[in-house]
C-alpha cells in the first residue's frame, strides 16, 4: 500500500503524521499509511536507500534538510538556491527535492495581513539566520517587500553567516544584516517595520520580545515556532492588536503543498479546516 512518512531527529513530536493522516481521510486515500521516522544525517543515506516502490513521499525536517541533497537525482531550483530540501518525492527510479517552507511561510503572512486589510510591502525584517531564515528571505521577497533587514547573533563582532549569505546571493536579493546582542538592534530594525519573521527555535527569542514593542500597528508578525502555540512573542504582539501569523499555520499551509506533490490533489477547504480544528486539539 502507498505510504509516506516525515524523517529527522529529534521527530517525536512531529505534528506532520497528524497533518497529512487528516488530509488523507478527507480525500479518501483509505489504505494509506503516514509514519515518522528517527533519521540522523549519518544514518540517512542508508535510509534513502530502503525506499520502495509504494513511497509516496517523504516530509524531512532537521537535521536532514540540508544532507539530503546529495542524495537525489533532482532538486528544484529553489531548493536548490536554499540548499535546503523538506520533501522528497520519488517517481520511479528517480527523487527528486522540494522545498515547501518558502511557500507555507508566505501564505501564512499574506492570509494574516490580508485579513487585516494591510497592503504595504516596504520592509520585512527577519530574525534569525539559519536555514528556515533564509526560507523567510526567499518568502518576503515572492511577497514584494523591497527592503530585508536580517537581525541574529551570527552577525556579531562584523561576522556573516556564510551559509544564510549563500543563498541570497543565490536568490539574487540582497539584505541588511544586524548584531542581535547589540543593544536596542532588533528594536531599531522593528520600529519601521511592516512585517517581522522569527525564525528562532522555541525560547530563543524571549529574552528580547521587549524589543518587538517597536513595531507600529500596521505590521505583521509570524513566529516560526508551534510548540508552544502562543509564544511570548505571540502573546505581546496580541496585546498590541498586531496581526499575527501562527508556526501552525506556516506547517499547515507547507504540509498542504506536499500533499499535493505526493497525490497530484488539491485539499479542499473542508480537509483544511479540520487540519486546523485537529491542530487545535493537541
Amino acid at each position: 500500500m502507498p505510504w509516506a512518512c516525515v524523517i529527522g531527529s529529534p521527530i517525536e513530536h512531529s505534528l506532520s503524521p497528524l497533518i497529512h493522516r487528516c488530509l488523507w481521510d478527507y480525500a479518501g486515500l483509505n489504505g494509506w499509511t503516514y509514519l515518522k521516522h528517527e533519521v540522523t544525517a549519518e544514518s540517512l543515506p542508508q535510509w534513502i536507500s530502503s525506499i520502495d516502490d509504494e513511497c509516496v513521499g517523504v516530509s524531512i525536517t532537521m537535521p536532514c534538510k540540508k544532507a539530503v541533497i546529495p542524495l537525489l537525482d533532482i532538486v528544484d531550483p529553489q531548493a536548490e538556491a536554499l540548499n535546503s530540501v523538506n520533501t522528497l518525492i520519488p517517481t520511479g527510479s528517480l527523487k527528486t527535492g522540494f522545498n515547501t517552507d518558502v511557500y507555507g511561510m508566505s501564505r501564512a503572512i499574506e492570509l494574516s495581513r490580508s485579513r487585516s486589510g494591510l497592503d504595504s510591502r516596504g520592509r520585512a525584517v527577519i530574525i534569525g539566520s539559519g536555514a528556515t531564515a533564509a526560507s523567510a528571505l526567499a518568502a518576503v521577497v515572492s511577497l514584494g517587500f523591497a527592503e530585508v533587514h536580517v537581525v541574529a547573533r551570527a552577525f556579531h563582532n562584523g561576522k556573516v553567516p556564510v551559509d544564510f549569505h549563500r543563498a541570497a546571493l543565490n536568490l539574487g536579493v540582497s539584505y541588511h544584516g544586524h548584531d542581535l546582542m547589540q543593544r536596542d538592534e532588533l528594536s531599531s530594525c522593528c520600529s519601521l517595520a511592516d512585517v517581522v519573521v522569527s525564525t528562532l527555535p522555541s525560547g530563543a527569542l524571549d529574552a528580547h520580545v521587549s524589543q518587538l514593542a517597536s513595531m507600529p500597528k500596521k505590521a505583521s508578525f509570524l513566529d516560526v515556532c508551534y510548540a508552544p502555540r502562543v509564544t511570548p512573542a505571540i502573546a505581546m504582539c496580541q496585546e498590541r492588536s498586531i496581526p499575527v501569523a501562527f508556526g501552525v499555520d506556516m506547517l499547515v499551509y507547507q504540509a498542504l503543498m506536499q500533499f499535493k506533490l505526493m497525490t497530484g490533489l488539491d485539499a479542499d477547504d473542508h480537509a483544511v479546516s479540520a487540519v486546523f480544528d485537529l491542530l487545535g486539539k493537541n
